[in-house]
């Protein structure tokens, strides 16, 4: 997620503005049927809300099936990954990614 909005390791970054623009617009909102939760997606990402508990209101990015979660914040430059070694139950982000969230956000 980094290298999507800003240069990583002297490669330059991977979306356009206008495409980093399309990725942060809500596009649909609502109950999804396939997650069973509300969310809210830009084109091919989650959005900041409910069931993707990301860094702030312009972050992008998506939970994965066992807890993992990845995204990234234009705003403050910074991009989390993480991942567990082992299958959580659930669809939104393990409780320890959520803690590192907010301890995250809290720093700023």
């Amino acid at each position: 997620y980094a290298a999507m909005i800003g240069p990583v390791d002297g490669h330059r970054r991977l979306f356009a503005p206008a495409t980093l623009t399309l990725a942060r617009t809500e596009e649909s909102a609502g109950p999804d049927r396939v997650l069973v939760v509300n969310t809210r997606f830009g084109l091919g990402y989650m959005l900041h809300g409910p069931a993707a508990p990301l860094l702030g209101p312009g972050s992008f990015g998506h939970p994965g099936r066992g807890g993992s979660l990845g995204f990234a914040d234009p705003e403050s430059g910074i991009a989390l990954g993480y991942v567990t070694n082992g299958l959580q139950k659930g669809v939104t982000a393990d409780p320890r990614a959520q803690a590192l969230v907010r301890a995250v956000r809290s720093a700023l």
